[in-house]
């Protein structure tokens, strides 16, 4: 490959570019919060030793190689738990990714291919998101991208690979190997596609390639222990996921265009542009441009047929080390010497304007990124404790408790408790019905289970505000009922007698519900001692009669005296249960298993949707 020099427009182009990177990835950095994925990272790094830092921290209790885990854990030993310094050299990673994929268009093709490939990689929310965030997949796709740097070196460079270039390939592929799994995959699919290139009787670079790959090996297998240990031994690297939707890699280049129709009729366009104005690039190379699809196509296949026969493994950050091959062979057929300065200005500039607000303005990334559900949660808490003082109490969820405690403590919040992934609900219950301040303020985050928010809402049944943030909710509430109809009421002051089994029966068609979640608080009253009983809620199809969905919301076994007044609460997520909501009828009853006398003060019914940041961040705003 021929070494191309930038004239001094190409360098302004770069510049911009490069320029309009960092402002998007540095832009207030200190202000973005740590997430949930982040915490869990940070939570790895108390060790007292190295060792018990790969031991415990890595291969037992992670799915990712040791990478990041060891430069964390070096990391917070210097600046603590620093958002700004911890994700600073993240954002430095995805700068310099941008700049390596103009790098390499460039290698492959020409400087026009790097700048408009380079251009889009700036301002996707896919890069920008994952480069301010402190786990594997920015520093997986630089290294990847520094690996390719070198490979074409050796490959296509000068007439004898140089010395640096090979260590710099053997470097760079096994700290891929350090990052993730799927960055592990894409340096050793990349390897072995270099071994079709190669020419018989050019044996120095036959030699040169071959040792690089050697070397990168030999730097690995001391680490392989890791991966074989999480892989054989754990019994997967995954697990925790969502199975993929067929739909996945439509909504995955969605995503990547931002949400926008006016970004992908943009680069559809730019893409066509050449082919429209005849202006293609005719020197085809269609060995490296189905080299360079394979690249993403693979690991997509691979991650997708895993999720079904093993575990679900497959998210968006998974594809993230191979897009940026895709992305540069879509723009590989523009010419470098046909196209004007005028035409270059208007295809870069487009990216970027459209990429910009499309960004900024219609997906709200830094409304959304810049206040999340642990802060945005002790946001709140603050706000109210300046308000009420000790006439509140605030209660917090999270699948860890320090997550909540993290911020919460930064603002200074007293008179709260803390629940985590082990909460017992009869606990839980217990405590909110023991509280006697006027005011509760709760903070659900991780995608809470709903009867987290049932439960306050039958002790505290009036919202007098609500908040929400990505996965996380906050909501205040008050013990006085006002007018305020979010709990409707279906039945009231009905008696069921000793020996009858079923009450309160209602029934309502899916298709006729328009939420997100919904749930029922039953109150009830004990005239008997009550033995058994529970709030069930079940979904069946009525054309064939199929019981569909069933689950009991009960009392876990709590014998309730005589004359002892408390609440049973059932829910779900009607996003969760995947069925079609067609000729499917949801009943709500109680089961009066014990079969004693007991009275039914009110069976409530409750509803709420998510606002569009619940899921914002990865999903669209509608």
């Amino acid at each position: 490959m021929k070494k191309e020099m930038l004239s001094i427009t190409d360098r302004f182009f770069l510049s911009v570019i490069l320029l309009i990177a960092a402002v998007l990835r540095l832009w207030n950095l200190s202000s973005v919060p740590f997430m949930h994925d982040e915490f869990s990272a940070l939570s790895r790094t108390v060790y007292d030793s190295f060792s018990e830092l790969l031991q415990e921290g890595v291969m037992r209790n992670d799915s990712h190689p040791a990478g990041v885990q060891v430069f964390l854990y070096l990391m917070v030993r210097v600046v603590g738990w620093s958002e700004f310094w911890l994700k600073l050299p993240f954002a430095f990673m995805g700068i310099a990714s941008v700049y390596l994929v103009f790098k390499i268009g460039q290698q492959w093709y020409n400087t026009n291919v790097g700048l408009v490939s380079a251009a889009f990689v700036s301002v996707s929310e896919l890069f920008v998101f994952y480069s301010q965030l402190i786990r594997p997949y920015t520093p997986g796709l630089f290294f990847i991208l520094l690996s390719v740097y070198f490979w074409n070196k050796i490959l296509f460079g000068e007439k004898k690979a140089s010395l640096l270039s090979c260590l710099g390939f053997a470097v760079s592929a096994f700290l891929s190997s350090q990052m993730h799994n799927f960055s592990l995959a894409e340096a050793g699919l990349i390897w072995l596609s270099g071994l079709f290139f190669l020419k018989k009787d050019d044996k120095a670079r036959i030699k040169a390639y071959v040792l690089s790959g050697l070397a990168a090996l030999l730097l690995f297998l001391p680490t392989s222990p890791i991966f074989y240990h999480q892989l054989f031994v754990r019994g997967g690297i995954g697990g925790w996921l969502p199975m993929p939707k067929y739909s996945f890699i439509i909504d995955f280049m969605n995503y990547s265009l931002n949400y926008s129709w006016l970004l992908v009729f943009t680069i559809i366009i730019l893409i066509a542009s050449p082919f429209l104005t005849d202006k293609i690039n005719k020197n085809s190379k269609r060995g490296l441009r189905i080299t360079a699809l394979l690249w993403f196509v693979i690991p997509f296949l691979v991650a997708f047929l895993y999720s079904f026969v093993k575990e679900p493994i497959l998210q968006f950050s998974t594809l993230i080390f191979g897009f940026p091959f895709l992305v540069i062979t879509l723009f590989s057929f523009y010419e470098e010497n046909t196209v004007s300065v005028k035409e270059k200005t208007i295809a870069v500039g487009a990216i970027l304007i459209v990429g910009i607000s499309s960004l900024i303005l219609d997906r709200q990334y830094y409304k959304q990124v810049y206040t999340q559900a642990f802060d945005g949660v002790a946001n709140a808490m603050k706000e109210c404790q300046e308000k009420y003082g000790d006439s509140i109490t605030f209660l917090s969820y999270a699948d860890r408790s320090f997550m909540n405690e993290f911020y919460q403590n930064k603002e200074n919040i007293s008179n709260n408790i803390f629940y985590d992934q082990n909460v017992d609900l009869l606990d839980f219950q217990n405590d909110i019905s023991k509280l006697d301040t006027k005011y509760l303020g709760i903070g659900l985050t991780d995608y809470h289970d709903i009867k987290l928010e049932l439960l306050p809402l039958a002790y505290y049944p009036d919202i007098i505000d609500t908040k929400q943030w990505f996965t996380g909710k906050y909501l205040l509430l008050s013990k006085e009922k006002s007018n305020r109809d979010e709990l409707k009421s279906l039945i009231s002051n009905v008696k069921i007698k000793k020996g009858q089994a079923w009450a309160c029966s209602n029934s309502m068609m899916l298709d006729t519900i328009d939420t997100d979640a919904l749930g029922f608080i039953a109150e009830i009253q004990s005239v008997d001692t009550i033995h058994d009983i529970l709030l069930a809620i079940e979904l069946r199809n009525v054309k064939n009669d199929s019981l569909l969905f069933w689950n009991g919301g009960k009392s876990e076994g709590k014998v309730f005296l005589p004359n002892e007044r408390t609440f049973l609460v059932n829910g779900l997520r009607l996003s969760d249960l995947n069925i079609d909501s067609q000729d499917v009828k949801l009943k709500v009853y109680i089961w009066n298993r014990g079969l004693d006398y007991v009275e039914v003060n009110n069976l409530f019914y409750y509803e709420t949707k998510n606002d569009p940041y619940f899921l914002g961040i990865y999903e669209p705003l509608k």
